[in-house]
């Protein structure tokens, strides 16, 4: 099971609801996708969750592992899509 931190952004001009879209996300992908703690000692990929296209989330602490970023609900359909092949 491929195990998936969330980081989202501050939140200052979200375009959309990111906590639900996670939510949708996690439910669509249940059993191939767990959603861990960023601090997770075995974490697979981050899913960098942006509320608009300024994508200003602080990633840098990640340097090293593989991450994914979402600025429109659009790209998680391509993301879930990319999980279940």
């Amino acid at each position: 099971m491929l195990k998936v931190g969330i980081k989202y952004c501050g939140g200052c001009n979200p375009y959309y609801d990111r906590v639900a879209l996670v939510k949708r996300i996690a439910d669509r992908l249940a059993g191939k996708v767990k959603i861990v703690a960023l601090d997770h000692d075995r974490i697979d990929l981050v899913l960098a969750v942006e509320g608009c296209n300024t994508a200003c989330a602080e990633l840098s602490q990640f340097d090293g592992k593989k991450i994914r970023v979402i600025t429109y609900p659009e790209d998680a359909k391509e993301f879930i899509q990319g999980i279940l092949g």
